[in-house]
């Protein structure tokens, strides 16, 4: 019997009052993956994240981690069973040190020593976050808060890990960074589905992936064909 898919997306419409922002979303991403989420602004990227992780609850359709249905399973609970987000805009806590946003990641977590490890983990893919451990947040720069982000998701030791728009508003340097150390945490055996506006740098990375265009899927393939393909060429790789 085949194991079902890490994460699976059947179907899904969720709402904002009565105007409908996803409409019949179906996707899956198995053990290993990095799944790429491309669109534009307002396709509804952000939303379906959100509906992953319980914080906007869709309307219809069902939401599957490893079989497990999430679908009312509230949003710290679906971090205790294995899903991380980093947020569009990084929302970290800006009145707290760089290490207490980083221990408010591991929340869930009881394995003193395990969490150590995650720190030290954190600490060696980010090395200026070590450095300005007892920084407080908010001071730090964007390319930092990102960093840092990222390193909250990593303290809940996450199976799966959701990342919108990483590299918005990035220097091209850090951009980079950034998309090393998604390779890396992949490479440790967490699987990511990926929201991103750099469309070219997030197939370069992706085994899979989707476009999303008002609400719905409009194109599945292997990344390196979405590259090819010549829709997602004019529309979002700047290509003809």
């Amino acid at each position: 019997m085949t194991a079902p898919p890490l994460l699976e997306v059947r179907d899904l419409h969720t709402y904002y009052d009565n105007i409908a922002a996803l409409r019949g979303v179906s996707l899956t991403v198995s053990e290993g993956e990095i799944v790429a989420l491309i669109g534009a602004n307002g396709a509804g990227k952000s939303t379906l994240l959100k509906s992953i992780t319980g914080l906007t609850p869709p309307r219809q359709g069902e939401i599957f981690m490893e079989g497990r249905r999430l679908n009312g399973v509230p949003a710290h609970a679906v971090v205790r069973l294995g899903v991380a987000m980093v947020p569009e805009g990084r929302q970290i806590f800006g009145r707290l040190s760089v290490y207490e946003n980083l221990e408010m990641g591991a929340f869930t977590r009881t394995d003193t020593d395990a969490v150590q490890r995650s720190f030290d983990r954190v600490f060696e893919l980010f090395p200026r976050l070590a450095e300005r451990r007892e920084q407080i947040g908010g001071t730090l720069s964007g390319g930092e808060q990102q960093m840092l982000a990222i390193g909250r998701a990593i303290m809940a030791a996450p199976r799966l890990l959701l990342l919108d728009e990483p590299s918005m508003g990035l220097a091209p340097i850090l951009v980079q960074q950034i998309f090393r150390t998604i390779r890396e945490i992949n490479r440790e055996g967490a699987s990511i589905l990926l929201v991103e506006q750099n469309a070219n740098a997030a197939l370069s990375l992706a085994n899979r992936g989707y476009v999303l265009r008002v609400g719905q899927i409009v194109i599945e393939d292997a990344a390196e064909a979405l590259k090819e393909n010549k829709q997602v060429k004019e529309a979002y790789l700047g290509g003809h």
